[in-house]
């Protein structure tokens, strides 16, 4: 435990510690210590600690749940031997029972580790959480949680341990340990390489005397401080001087000195272990025996001389591995082809003796023996099981396994496809889906063309490709009249009127879904009806004129799926009445929206509905409640997950929220990285992308660039055919600012819209708003008022109830009245606008800030005195009317201090607008002069 003693004792001291489960998760390269540190934490666990243990086997995620059975079956059968029964036989038939959905599986392991554990300090570890299988990772991820009251708490500590470069994005576990930290509190453990002080701490507890700096640094330098790396050399120099380890001629990679020790082993040894080394890190001893043909007694000696020298340990009873991966890499890799070959064959023959549904090793031992036609059928049986459970993962990788061999084959493209888009994949599923098309289109068969295209089109849209989609669609509409039967072309137009509401074209979306329910009720098509109604639903939310027509619409589509056991539809159509669903609900019922969406969601492996964008979900509700460092933590939490930020990234609309968060508070530098983050455009994500551009410039005080990306925002968003009226309210806000001329900043007000071709009509609260901006910047004040009061009063009936725009309606209400002279409506207004604002910060409440000092509602203004040369400065220049960046270049400053400057004037003079303190500056002049050069 050289270098590990603080982590160790850290870990220990979590055991039983408290009745809630508590979580640590160990990261760490490959050998750097990870397994000796649980197996020492395992050593030094209180007396009657229960341990469960697994670790999880490269192969292991198209397994569901064998972590976590590798964790309980050791516990099962030690309750089983003393007890002799007392087992909860249900719950364990369900675990072992791979027939069983996934989700029923899941559940039911999380109730027998807790059954397991129950009113005794527990300690529950799952290695090698990169390799697990996602049902397992569900398992330790639900095991985070409180256990009911029924459950006697006894302390839970779940150790997860996982290789930060091998937890890649496609990975289930990627997902859920951000989750985890989310909702708990979660000690991280992140061992490093040993240093040189480190590694001369080894070498003296190794060989009980203090080493040379020479041999320290030769084989710091040498292993790069890894201890796997450091513990095979020295112990490959077997009893040689201390003082010449640095000098003997000991090979220089893991690979040559794992291979040096199995030169040493007996041949029938040597065969032995290669074996093992193909069958994978964990084997079944009747497995191995069947593959190596030997008898019992000859195999457990063999296997006995390999333990003794280290390179493989028992597991558990009859159960065998390699003490480290690395060893079985380097073995495997080590073998001849036609080695490697024969011993595939047998392990497959011995695998298919079994009856086996282990589709993943079925499928890899059949590739790796050359039985091309056996892996092919492997990998689609495997692919359609785990795709129908859920598993969208390993449908994918199984789909993926058979592609490598037969890419012509439709059916592995057709299940590779769905499998990629629902999880979250969406490049291999464009991928999967166009080679689909090309296939069906080549074999004329009509109806398989329907289904890719139906595929592709929402593939294309997920990408940010909507024209690709658009096409897509329309080629789905052309060849209708060609498909088979009513069934199919029920299921096309239902697909045509998803491309539409994701588009945003009300009447074609509504016409396509009222078609394909027409056609659904006379043919008694479920799952058609269902998705007719969600595509319906979604798109009459968005219009105020039928808005309440759609909740009962698409709560009908989600009993109806929920009913019908369809987790894809449910989670959709719930995905779709979280985000307007605050119109109609409190924000508790929200939540329930959104935890039941998860629910569906992971039954039916919706990665892009269960990760980021389930945290975009719920940063969303927290903005809507004024939540504003709420909202950014869900949305960084989501991003700083193991595999770092390659499925964050991949949702743009996540990043485009962040980067506007950013810019509330005042936070332009990260608004700006973010920003790039989603550079190039595409035609979905540029009035977005273009709208930061623009508010960054302005913010910063970089009129002619603002003036420069104006018209290609504007040339966007005639692209889209409407705009975010809470975006538009930011950008007049941010130009405005910055000094744009009302009359520039109009076309964007003009522009205003719910869905593609909706305008904001006279009464509508947003137009309110952006009116209420752009005739206080054009002086007439009382006008102005009146439209903000408006605004504020209405602004709880907008489909987006944003309580930092509703604070800055009561902002500029009370504002423009205490201009006006009525003072006690105006503190009225201040103080709802506080009430709105209380759990946010940046530009908005400075604004705030300055008109309750004004109204005397907060600290006295402090006055003219209190400005500095500089600061008097630029309030005279400001008289003049220039902007920031004629203000920086007139006092040779950046743009950004010459914003911190006007600030700093509105905040010491209570002032609301720069237009304000060139108005004060004009009547005293006496009070405000310009500084000595």
């Amino acid at each position: 435990m050289i270098g590990r003693a603080a982590e160790l004792d850290r870990l220990v001291g979590l055991i039983g510690a408290r009745p809630e489960p508590a979580v640590a998760l160990l990261a760490g390269e490959a050998g750097i210590g990870k397994t000796r540190l649980v197996q020492e934490l395992v050593r030094r666990a209180p007396e009657g600690t229960v341990v469960l243990a697994g670790q999880a086997d490269p192969g292991a995620v198209g397994r569901p749940l064998e972590l976590l059975l590798d964790a309980v079956e050791p516990a099962l059968a030690d309750r089983a031997d003393r007890s002799g029964g007392g087992l909860p036989d249900d719950l364990v038939a369900t675990v072992r029972d791979a027939d069983r959905p996934a989700e029923e599986r899941i559940r039911a392991g999380v109730d027998l580790v807790r059954w397991l554990t129950a009113g005794r300090a527990g300690l529950v570890v799952f290695e090698d959480l990169h390799w697990a299988d996602p049902e397992s990772v569900a398992v330790f991820e639900r095991l985070a949680e409180p256990p009911g009251d029924a459950v006697k708490p006894g302390g839970l500590l779940l150790v997860g341990t996982y290789r930060p470069d091998g937890l890649s994005r496609r990975h289930p576990a990627a997902e859920a340990l951000p989750r985890l930290e989310r909702r708990h509190t979660v000690t991280h453990v992140q061992l490093d390489r040993l240093s040189a002080s480190e590694v001369a701490d080894f070498l003296a507890a190794v060989h009980d005397a203090e080493p040379s700096y020479r041999v320290v640094d030769a084989l710091h330098s040498r292993t790069g401080g890894n201890p796997f790396f450091l513990e095979e050399l020295v112990a490959s120099a077997e009893r040689a001087d201390p003082g010449t380890l640095d000098a003997l001629p000991l090979p220089w990679t893991v690979s040559e000195l794992v291979r040096s020790e199995v030169d040493d082993l007996a041949p029938d040894v040597r065969a032995m272990v290669s074996a093992v080394a193909v069958l994978g890190r964990r084997v079944g001893f009747d497995v191995l025996a069947a593959v190596t043909g030997a008898d019992e007694a000859d195999l457990i000696e063999r296997l006995r001389a390999a333990v003794d020298v280290g390179l493989l340990v028992e597991a558990e009873p009859d159960v065998f591995g390699f003490h480290h991966e690395l060893a079985r890499e380097a073995i495997e890799g080590g073998l001849l082809g036609r080695e490697r070959r024969r011993l595939h064959e047998a392990a497959l023959d011995a695998l298919r003796a079994t009856d086996s549904r282990n589709h993943v090793a079925l499928a890899h031992h059949a590739r790796g023996a050359g039985r091309y036609d056996d892996m092919v059928d492997e990998a689609r049986l495997g692919a359609h099981e785990s795709l129908a459970l859920g598993s969208t993962y390993q449908a994918l990788q199984l789909a993926e396994t058979g592609l490598a061999e037969a890419p012509d084959d439709t059916d592995l493209r057709a299940v590779g496809a769905r499998a990629a888009w629902l999880a979250g994949q969406f490049d291999e599923a464009e991928e999967h889906s166009g080679r689909w098309l090309a296939l069906a289109r080549a074999a004329g068969d009509t109806a398989q063309e329907a289904e890719a295209l139906a595929l592709h089109a929402r593939v294309a849209y997920d990408r940010g490709d909507v024209d690709a989609s658009a096409a897509r669609a329309g080629e789905l509409v052309a060849i209708l009249d060609r498909l088979p039967g009513d069934e199919e072309r029920a299921r096309a137009m239902a697909a045509v009127a998803q491309s539409f509401m994701l588009r945003e074209e009300a009447e074609a979306t509504i016409d396509w879904a009222d078609r394909a329910l027409a056609l659904a009720e006379r043919l008694d098509l479920g799952d058609v009806r269902r998705a007719a109604m969600i595509e319906k639903g979604s798109m009459l939310i968005m219009l105020p004129e039928r808005a309440d027509e759609a909740p009962s619409l698409l709560e009908s589509a989600v009993a109806d799926a929920e009913a019908a056991g369809d987790h894809v539809l449910a989670a959709r159509a719930l995905n779709n009445l979280v985000w307007h669903g605050r119109r109609w609900k409190e924000a508790d019922e929200v939540r329930a929206l959104i935890d039941r969406m998860h629910v569906h969601a992971e039954a039916a492996g919706i990665d892009f509905l269960s990760g980021p964008d389930a945290a975009g979900s719920l940063a969303h509700l927290a903005v809507l409640e004024g939540d504003l460092d709420g909202a950014i933590a869900l949305l960084d939490e989501a991003r700083d997950r193991p595999s770092g930020r390659s499925r964050w990234i991949a949702t743009p609309n996540n990043i485009v929220f962040r980067a506007g968060l950013a810019l509330e508070v005042g936070d332009l530098d990260t608004a700006e990285r973010l920003v790039q983050l989603v550079k190039p455009m595409t035609v979905r994500t540029a009035p977005g992308v273009l709208g930061l551009d623009f508010n960054l410039a302005a913010r910063r005080g970089e009129l002619a660039r603002a003036r420069a990306i104006l018209p290609d925002l504007l040339a966007a968003i005639d692209r889209e055919r409407s705009a975010s009226p809470s975006q538009v309210h930011d950008l007049l806000a941010a130009g405005l600012a910055a000094g744009l001329r009302p009359d520039e900043l109009r076309p964007l007000a003009d522009r205003a819209g719910y869905f593609v071709g909706d305008r904001l009509g006279p009464d509508n609260p947003w137009h309110h708003l952006h009116e209420a901006q752009l005739t206080e910047a054009e002086g007439d004040i009382e006008t102005a008022a009146a439209h903000y009061q408006a605004a504020a009063a209405t602004l709880g009936s907008a489909p987006e109830i944003l309580a930092g725009r509703r604070g800055t309606a009561h902002v500029g209400a009370a504002g423009t009245l205490a201009q006006l002279g009525k003072l006690d409506d105006a503190r009225a207004h201040a103080a709802e606008a506080a009430r709105h604002l209380a759990r946010w910060r940046g530009w908005r409440v400075d604004q705030l800030r300055a008109v309750e000092r004004r109204l005397g509602l907060g600290p006295e203004p402090s006055g003219p005195a209190a400005l500095t040369p500089r600061e008097r400065e630029v309030a005279v220049l400001l008289a003049e009317g220039l902007t920031n960046a004629q203000l920086a270049e007139r006092l040779y400053i950046s743009p950004r201090t010459a914003a911190v400057h006007v600030s700093n004037i509105l905040s010491k003079l209570g002032m609301g607008s720069r237009a304000e303190v060139a108005a004060w500056a004009a009547r005293a002049e006496a009070g405000v002069a310009r500084s000595e050069p």
